[in-house]
């Protein structure tokens, strides 16, 4: 009997040493376990972080690219209406050009005979003219596009037996007839003569600058030439 207890104490006390041995063990195990666990759940939030973000992304690309699409779909249909509205207009114009040319040749023709002794202006080309002591002309479009601005050289020559002192005046008409500017040669500010001398078989060139109005061409001009009145009672 004594045995027997002392047996089944020695098993007792084997099954709590054994009992106090494992249970460092399973402690380990469950801290190992719930680190496991929470490494899961964190790559698998991750995961789902990421997937969700790759999500959006592609959602915006996706609305980038239609907006895109949308703009250049719109830019294209209003590059093709400007180009069906000016293919349309190159059309008219080309229509209604040949009647513009005879309405200008027909305007142009009433003017000269209005004032027929009108010639036309013609920039950068030596234009000849017939009339008293005058060899030619040259006109030249000097300064900015908008100022209008004209300079001519004028060009005498004195084929009389004496010398004279010349009066030049140059005028400026428009497209209608309608003087818009003039010049003068051999007079002051006052009108008066100045007695410049052109002596017999001279050539001389007399160069000026004229700035039009503002909003106004000149189309033609015209040409006068004069005397002092005691030159004109001796010729």
């Amino acid at each position: 009997m004594e045995e027997y207890s002392r047996t089944q104490n020695f098993e007792s006390e084997r099954d709590e040493a054994a009992s106090a041995s494992g249970r460092p063990l399973v402690e380990r195990r469950k801290r190992v376990r719930r680190q496991s666990n929470g490494l899961r759940h964190y790559h698998r939030h991750h995961h789902q972080r990421l997937v969700v973000g790759l999500g959006a992304a592609v959602v915006a690309l996706f609305l980038l690219l239609l907006f895109t699409a949308l703009k250049l779909s719109l830019y294209a249909k209003e590059a093709n209406d400007l180009s069906l509205i000016s293919a349309r207009q190159e059309r008219e114009l080309k229509r209604l050009r040949p009647q513009l040319e005879q309405l200008e040749k027909e305007l142009a023709e009433l003017v000269r005979k209005r004032l027929p002794g009108l010639y036309l202006l013609e920039l950068d080309k030596l234009i000849p003219i017939e009339k008293g002591y005058i060899q030619h002309i040259l006109f030249t479009r000097i300064g900015k596009e908008e100022d209008r601005s004209y300079e001519f050289k004028l060009t005498l020559r004195n084929s009389d037996l004496t010398a004279v002192h010349p009066i030049v005046r140059v005028m400026f008409f428009d497209h209608l007839g309608i003087q818009v500017a003039s010049s003068a040669i051999g007079v002051d500010e006052k009108g008066m003569p100045t007695l410049d001398v052109l002596e017999r078989g001279e050539v001389r060139s007399y160069v000026q600058a004229i700035r039009l109005p503002e909003g106004r061409e000149a189309k033609y001009f015209g040409i006068e030439t004069d005397l002092p009145e005691y030159q004109k009672l001796r010729h």
